[in-house]
């Protein structure tokens, strides 16, 4: 008897939370909860989920891809993804759902668990009018090995809005290492980009691929006020002509006593990668 109380109790447990999620489903609240859905693998939650899938209500269907996309469980103390071909099969039907909610969890859930059957689908919705699903799709693209998603990053890195285009560039700069042409030239172009971020990850990106060509302009960006971008660049590029005006952002920094640890570490990283070894405070 008891053990049936526990597991009655358990049930409870999820269809709260669940109904938490929809209800508050734009609010951390409901975020909470999904998270904490997530955490709870298992065959009955699986089946739980593929019920609400198919449900007439939108909000439900959005919840259920959303726990989907990063159901775990704990095994021998790690979080480990659970029933990892069920819950795409479920996000990949989600794909062509008649609200756009549902497809922005499924494509979301893509990018946590990706699948090669949905990239022409998530190609397709990359010129979606809303901003909001060009943006999910830039940000789940990043995790696909497939050419065509190169492609798709490539076209959405000159997407109209700041932060498609910041993802995108981030997703073809740093999430993969691919090297070509068509890589390079649309960084390159991104360096003269009206956004600070999309900038700087286009700088990121040519320093881990050690294009040369961007070594005055990032000497020219080592100043007071850099970013942590130009030097995560110096960084990855290495490049002995940084040395100098590395050392001098080193020396002005001490004296303007730069307490920004992370930044400071990171400058120290670049001058050592650059030949030399910073000076403590």
């Amino acid at each position: 008897m008891k053990r049936i109380a526990r597991n009655r109790n358990r049930s409870r447990g999820h269809a709260r939370l669940l109904r938490r999620a929809a209800r508050d489903w734009h609010a951390p609240r409901g975020w909470r909860s999904i998270e904490e859905l997530q955490r709870r693998g298992s065959f009955s939650m699986l089946a739980r989920l593929a019920s609400l899938a198919d449900s007439p209500n939108a909000r439900h269907r959005a919840v259920a891809l959303s726990v989907a996309a990063q159901l775990m469980r704990r095994v021998d103390g790690e979080w480990t993804p659970f029933a990892e071909d069920e819950t795409q099969r479920l996000l990949l039907q989600g794909l062509s759902d008649p609200h756009p909610d549902v497809v922005r969890a499924a494509v979301a859930g893509l990018g946590h668990r990706p699948h090669g059957a949905s990239v022409d689908a998530l190609l397709r919705l990359a010129t979606h009018r809303d901003e909001r699903m060009r943006w999910q799709v830039a940000v789940a693209l990043g995790s696909y090995e497939e050419p065509e998603a190169i492609a798709g990053l490539i076209a959405l890195s000159t997407d109209p809005s700041d932060e498609v285009r910041d993802w995108a560039t981030f997703g073809l700069g740093t999430l993969r290492m691919d090297d070509t042409p068509e890589i390079r030239a649309a960084l390159r172009r991104n360096l003269d980009d009206i956004d600070e971020d999309v900038r700087g990850e286009a700088l990121v990106g040519l320093a881990r691929r050690h294009d040369e060509g961007i070594v005055e302009r990032l000497m020219a960006r080592l100043t007071p006020d850099c970013h942590l971008y130009e030097l995560d660049a110096a960084v990855a590029l290495a490049d002995p002509r940084l040395l100098a005006p590395l050392q001098t952002l080193e020396a002005l920094a001490r004296e303007r006593g730069v307490r920004d640890d992370y930044w400071w570490e990171e400058l120290r990283e670049a001058v050592a990668a650059s030949g030399a070894t910073g000076s403590d405070f």
